[in-house]
């Protein structure tokens, strides 16, 4: 069942992201990249996102050498992942921390443009 996104723990959402992405794998064909998120805050982890063949699958705790690690906090990654956030304006003001294959970084962003995801998730 939708609900809004902050009724979401940092896990359910990373699962909800996870059936999102995979329900629709169009814009992430072609896509192949890590993609790790250190999540600081109210809620905190680290969550690495594989990107291969047109799925994504994401995994708990650091597995693999990630293409890009970006550091933020779990208000500001709900804001980017609802498309209120600009990712580089995040850069630019500090709001997050990208180590890595920052143009990696961005092609997320432009990814999520496309699922054009809102609340209730």
């Amino acid at each position: 069942m939708a609900k809004a996104i902050q009724a979401y723990t940092l896990p359910e959402l990373m699962t909800r992201i996870e059936e999102i992405f995979n329900a629709n794998p169009a814009p992430i064909k072609g896509f192949e990249a890590i993609v790790q998120y250190d999540i600081h805050g109210e809620a905190e982890g680290s969550y690495q996102h594989f990107f291969h063949d047109g799925t994504l699958t994401i995994k708990e705790g650091i597995e693999a050498s990630p293409n890009v690690i970006m550091a933020l906090s779990y208000d500001n990654f709900k804001k980017f992942l609802l498309g209120k956030q600009s990712g580089t304006m995040a850069l630019l003001t500090g709001k997050v921390k990208a180590k890595g294959d920052i143009s990696t970084g961005m092609k997320i962003e432009s990814i999520l443009r496309k699922y054009k995801i809102k609340e209730p998730l």
